[in-house]
């Protein structure tokens, strides 16, 4: 395996970014282990539905009350989320703090899981809540996750010497 390119400038941060993105997803993910904070939603702008209420018209303590059954489906459904998302979060930082951090390509391809799932599930959240909040938030994480993964881009792929 060939040596990776010295990094100059920003660059050198890009695995830092990437791993701070992945830390923030693994809390975020922890948060589906508690249901009861489906009421909250964080990337909604004030008076915006949260993502429970918009498919059941109801916020989470009323679908409690009102049909347990569901809920405890829900919930489970909510902590399976929860654990897919602890794994990967967890695979993103090992992969940021070791491979990325080298250079090693694999590494650079890998993480282009950040934007596009930041992209997907926001976009996805907009569909069920209309909040434009998240289309900003969106906006703005992957342009900074772009950023993470193109400022060090010689870092991965140097210019090949002229013969």
């Amino acid at each position: 395996m060939t040596a990776a390119a010295p990094v100059k400038g920003y660059g050198k941060y890009g695995w830092a970014i990437l791993f701070l993105f992945w830390a923030l997803h693994l809390v975020l993910s922890a948060r589906d282990f508690l249901p009861n904070l489906q009421d909250l939603c964080l990337a909604c702008a004030s008076g915006a539905q949260t993502p429970i209420q918009a498919v059941t018209s109801m916020t989470w303590s009323q679908l409690v009350s009102s049909n347990p059954k569901l809920a405890s489906f829900l919930a489970s459904t909510l902590v399976d989320d929860g654990i897919s998302g602890v794994g990967l979060a967890v695979f993103g930082m090992v992969v940021s703090l070791t491979g990325y951090r080298k250079g090693e390509k694999w590494a650079w391809y890998i993480s282009w899981s950040m934007p596009i799932g930041i992209l997907a599930a926001q976009l996805n959240v907009y569909a069920l809540t209309g909040s434009i909040m998240v289309i900003y938030l969106a906006a703005a994480f992957t342009i900074v996750s772009l950023l993470a993964l193109l400022l060090p881009y010689r870092q991965f792929f140097p210019k090949k010497p002229l013969r």
